[in-house]
């Protein structure tokens, strides 16, 4: 069996630093551990702009996988050499437009004809019009623009839609990342469930892990203006859904408890919508202005000291298809306090604190819990480290496996 993988989301976060996200960090995780293995006819691809699609070549050689790009043709490699690579300017020209759509029709017809499975990891799937036509399969991560379209910004459903549409309920295969979001895909396309398989994520052990050493918590503070003294997380787009009225709300709250005075809330994460009246709040309010830090996208390289000086990390999202940054969090030796609804329990089970996204009093009861009660908060930091060593890129990549033999058993 050849398999195709599509792994275009790495190219596009090469060109755009803050599109390495959830998904970025997925797709590459998953996808070198998939081209590593020596029991598949596996190779990556890409089906975006030509710019893209070399970045992601760029990135494979440089993590040695080179040898498993699906091969160019002659005609391909001209269309390459023609638009040329810019890290730095995004390719917009018109000729650059002709020459990428050039070169993924070319592609597609040629991966219709010579793959057996082709898995699409984020984009929409390619219509395969040759007399041999893969098996199609895509990862879909959640649903929630099509069940829950008022969290997001006008016109992001639109263009989510077509993306997880292009599949056929009957004769495709999906993946996903939680029971939850399967049972939604189930719900909402009425789709056979046989035909869905879950992969739960990991979070990646080179990027999350506990850091003890007091200097670099300290530099990394002063670095992102974090003030003295102890801090509760969030790390997340900065949108609706994500809950963060209700976190800044308790986060006042517990401000005003005997022994709170030093405590401040950061947020990592970009701004994405709906939101401006909160950070309007948020700048009128003398008690929050110098506690409520957002700094923005953070580099990799700092996140583990950002997330292990933390007292806590808060996530009381209102809807997730997985939650990646409480297993994060997690992983490098956090307590966490997520929501007690759609996957997040499936993330976090017993090694966390579940609440109500709306219960207030929960909510700050939680907080002030892991302030006040140390031999508490240590056993959450244990049971933490415990949960998120059950999940790995290792396992995710034998599920997906598992995943393609059963499709083409079932084609």
């Amino acid at each position: 069996m050849k398999i195709v993988i599509d792994a275009g989301v790495i190219g596009l976060a090469q060109l755009f630093e803050t599109a390495r996200t959830g998904i970025y960090r997925v797709i590459s995780s998953l996808s070198q551990e998939l081209l590593a293995r020596d029991d598949l006819d596996i190779s990556y691809t890409s089906l975006s702009s030509l710019q893209v699609n070399q970045l992601t070549d760029i990135y494979f050689t440089e993590k040695k996988f080179a040898g498993k790009a699906f091969p160019n043709t002659v005609f391909e490699k001209l269309l390459i050499a023609l638009a040329g690579c810019d890290r730095e300017v995004v390719q917009e020209t018109l000729s650059a437009k002709i020459f990428s759509r050039l070169y993924r029709m070319s592609l597609t017809r040629r991966i219709g004809q010579q793959a057996d499975l082709f898995h699409s990891q984020y984009s929409a799937l390619p219509q395969f019009h040759s007399g041999h036509k893969p098996v199609r399969m895509m990862t879909i991560y959640d649903i929630i623009p099509l069940i829950h379209p008022e969290y997001f910004a006008d016109g992001f459903v639109d263009e989510f839609r077509p993306i997880v549409e292009s599949f056929s309920a009957e004769n495709d295969f999906l993946f996903t990342i939680s029971e939850c979001t399967k049972k939604d895909i189930c719900f909402y396309f009425r789709m056979d469930p046989d035909r869905i398989f879950v992969t739960p994520l990991a979070a990646s052990s080179e990027l999350y892990y506990p850091v003890s050493d007091t200097r670099l918590l300290d530099e990394v503070k002063q670095q992102f203006h974090i003030p003295k003294g102890r801090y509760f997380l969030t790390l997340a787009t900065v949108e609706k859904r994500k809950n963060l009225e209700t976190s800044i709300r308790c986060f006042r709250e517990i401000l005003g408890e005997p022994g709170c005075e030093d405590i401040s809330f950061v947020l990592v994460g970009t701004r994405g919508w709906k939101v401006q009246e909160l950070l309007d709040a948020i700048d009128n309010d003398p008690l929050l202005q110098d506690r409520v830090v957002f700094t923005g996208f953070v580099p990799d390289k700092y996140l583990s000291a950002i997330y292990s000086g933390a007292t806590g990390f808060l996530y009381p999202s209102l809807y997730e298809g997985f939650g990646l940054p409480p297993l994060e969090a997690m992983q490098c030796g956090v307590p966490v306090i997520a929501s007690s609804t759609s996957s997040l329990p499936e993330v976090v089970g017993d090694a966390g604190i579940l609440v109500d996204p709306h219960d207030i009093d929960q909510i700050c009861q939680s907080m002030l819990s892991l302030l006040t009660d140390e031999e508490l908060r240590k056993s959450y930091v244990r049971k933490g480290i415990e949960r998120a060593a059950s999940f790995s890129w290792k396992h995710c990549a034998d599920q997906t496996v598992a995943g393609y033999r059963k499709a083409w058993d079932g084609r």
